[in-house]
């Protein structure tokens, strides 16, 4: 019965508003392979649910290690949200930078914390972007999945995918 309490309680996290996705993301880092990832799962208003991920290994990215895919899957998101029309998006992360640099909370002293702070600004001015800060590894259902599918695109070909409009996309789950 525990098992089904957990399934309702992730079968609930949705955004209130159709106009609106909620977005986890998360990073990893594969050190022999000098690689990093990324990994997304999307949630609609209606309970419809869209994953994505992707990896590189440029090793300037690769310096940052798992902090790159962190800021990949950010920036995906934002992207995936505009593509498909959403005039607004939530970031549910673990790691703080994802936020902190896009509000100026940190300061961004590398190159890429700089370009990722800009893109992400230059994006809000067009959707309306908020962020919630997830505990990492706590057990959280879709934070848990996109840890799970960052781990996973180290092991697949290496490539960041265009984003999709939801109809070219295998929709995971829907709620009745």
């Amino acid at each position: 019965m525990a098992g089904q309490k957990e399934r309702e309680d992730y079968k609930q996290i949705r955004p209130e508003n159709p106009e609106k996705v909620l977005a986890y993301v998360d990073g990893s880092y594969n050190h022999a392979l000098g690689k990093y990832a990324f990994g997304c799962v999307f949630i609609l208003a209606d309970g419809r649910v869209y994953t994505e991920s992707g990896s590189g290994s440029n090793p300037e990215s690769a310096a940052l290690r798992n902090v790159t895919g962190e800021m990949l899957g950010a920036m995906f998101a934002v992207r995936f949200a505009v593509v498909n029309g959403f005039r607004s998006i939530e970031i549910r992360y673990d790691y703080e930078g994802i936020e902190k640099w896009v509000t100026g909370a940190w300061k961004s002293k590398t190159d890429l914390t700089k370009k990722y702070a800009q893109a992400m600004r230059r994006w809000g001015e067009n959707i309306e972007i908020s962020f919630q800060k997830v505990v990492a590894h706590s057990k959280i259902y879709y934070n848990e999945m996109a840890d799970r599918l960052a781990g996973e695109a180290l092991e697949s070909p290496e490539g960041i995918p265009a984003v999709r409009r939801l109809q070219q996309m295998t929709c995971l789950e829907t709620e009745e």
